[in-house]
């Protein structure tokens, strides 16, 4: 007795093994597995197998080379001789999306599915009739029917079911069937392509970040060692310059006297710009050594302040330690050469910045934990909107704080360095102003000294050197 291909499997039973299936097929998102659940779940997981069909092949269009690929074929016995009587292996058989007369290609386009007895229609133009044949022949296929895969309105490939049935056999219920199944496959193709898709971005983001990690330590160590390189004899240079300017070689006339005094500050500012350099390699690097005591906030502010004065002095300009002894602040714990240099920034900026007969006035506040310094100049001020460029790298503010005249001045990274300075004693720095005309107030904080932080501070020196209060820069 001849077998019978016609019966369709229980609906019951039929509507689970759909919903098995889908799960199957939806459970993974490696594209690999999926295209390959989807070419032997129906078989194994539908009974499509013992319903006559026996190959089912899945393609994908590839947009970039404008053809349809094959891209997954069942594992069964007829697959198999079908692939060995090929005269073009199942990976290489692509068909150009200009091949109208290729049913594949017809089914895509028109989004309908088709019906084929004849193999050549879905090998042409890589195979010749009389190989396409031949395949057919070889793994005993009498029917085809072939059914789009659409996601979004948009085909995106053709699936080919082959059995070994004629159509006529083909029950309504099994053409839904595909008809739903194809949904699931266009769906599963579409969520595997887009994890394929954020691996591969993900992978290449990671190498992308990791060279960009070598090549920010590459530049870090570049600045330090050509840093180390100019600060030397750049030092070398301002000493003999000085004992030029004090006659240590013999008199020299005003023309003279004007020419070596430019060189001076010019040196002098060059071996500044070093300076910054190097500790901003630091800072990034993590490498920035700190000496971490127990201090007192006013006591280095004066030391700062009566170093600056002659200068003041000069551009006529005061300096006002509003300290009252009367209310003495808890003392700190920091580095008292660094913390100087941040004092030291910002003098320096509200000189450049405030007019002759100007003020910079300094006050001071405790609270949670924290003592509080804040730095009032009667300067130029700030607009709004360049307040956050202060505190950045090479950070120059045109036309409002920094005027263009006064940046040429300057590094622009002054600032940026007392912020880090402030950060890695565990503390904040940030400016205030009103706009322009009505001056800037600078302000930082830092904890009130405690024996606990002092000993996490010395371990951290004992075990790198570095002796950091508080590790993470904002």
């Amino acid at each position: 007795m001849p077998d019978d291909y016609s019966t369709t499997p229980q609906d019951k039973n039929t509507i689970k093994a759909l919903w098995h299936l889908q799960k199957l097929i939806l459970d993974t998102l490696d594209f690999k597995q999926v295209v390959q659940r989807i070419v032997d779940g129906l078989l194994t997981e539908l009974g499509y197998l013992q319903l006559g069909y026996r190959i089912i092949v899945l393609t994908l269009v590839d947009e970039t080379n404008n053809e349809l690929r094959r891209i997954s074929l069942s594992q069964t016995e007829e697959a198999l001789k079908a692939q060995q009587a090929s005269a073009v292996p199942f990976q290489e058989i692509k068909i150009p999306l200009s091949a109208k007369d290729n049913l594949l290609i017809k089914t895509l386009n028109e989004k309908r599915p088709y019906v084929t007895h004849y193999w050549p229609d879905i090998f042409t133009p890589i195979l010749t009739s009389e190989q396409a044949v031949a395949n057919q022949t070889a793994a005993g296929i009498k029917t085809s029917m072939i059914y789009p895969v659409i996601v979004k309105e948009k085909s995106i490939g053709v699936l080919i079911f082959s059995m070994i049935k004629e159509e006529k056999d083909v029950s309504e219920v099994e053409k839904e069937l595909i008809n739903g199944f194809t949904d699931i496959v266009g769906l599963a193709v579409q969520n595997s392509r887009l994890y394929s898709a954020l691996e591969d971005t993900t992978v290449q983001l990671s190498r992308a970040n990791d060279r960009l990690h070598e090549l920010d330590t590459l530049k870090s160590e570049f600045v330090s060692v050509a840093s180390h390189e100019l600060r030397t004899p750049m030092t070398a240079i301002k000493s003999y310059l000085w004992m030029a300017l004090a006659g240590k070689g013999g008199n020299i006339n005003d023309k003279q006297k004007y020419y070596l005094e430019r060189a001076y500050i010019s040196t002098d500012r060059l071996i500044k710009l070093v300076n910054d350099l190097l500790n901003v390699s630091r800072i990034e690097s993590g490498k920035l050594s700190m000496e971490p005591a127990k201090l007192s906030v006013e006591q280095f502010v004066d030391e700062v302040i009566s170093e600056v004065k002659p200068r003041a002095d000069e551009l006529g300009i005061r300096i006002i330690n509003g300290y009252n002894p009367q209310e003495p602040l808890p003392p700190v714990l920091g580095d008292s050469d660094k913390l100087k240099e941040v004092v030291i920034n910002i003098i320096g900026n509200s000189l450049k910045f405030t007019p002759k007969d100007g003020s910079i006035t300094f006050s001071y506040e405790t609270s949670g934990g924290f003592v509080t310094t804040h730095v009032k100049d009667t300067g130029e001020g700030i607009a709004p909107e360049d307040l956050p460029k202060l505190f950045q790298k090479f950070g120059l503010v045109r036309e409002s704080y920094v005027t263009n005249q006064k940046a040429s001045q300057g590094t622009g990274l002054g600032l940026y360095i007392s912020k880090a300075i402030i950060d890695l004693h565990g503390g904040k720095m940030w400016a205030e102003s009103e706009g322009h005309g009505k001056g800037a107030t600078f302000s930082f904080s830092l904890p009130v000294f405690n024996q606990e932080a002092l000993d996490q501070a010395m371990k951290n020196k004992k075990e790198n050197g570095l002796g950091v209060i508080h590790s993470t820069i904002d």
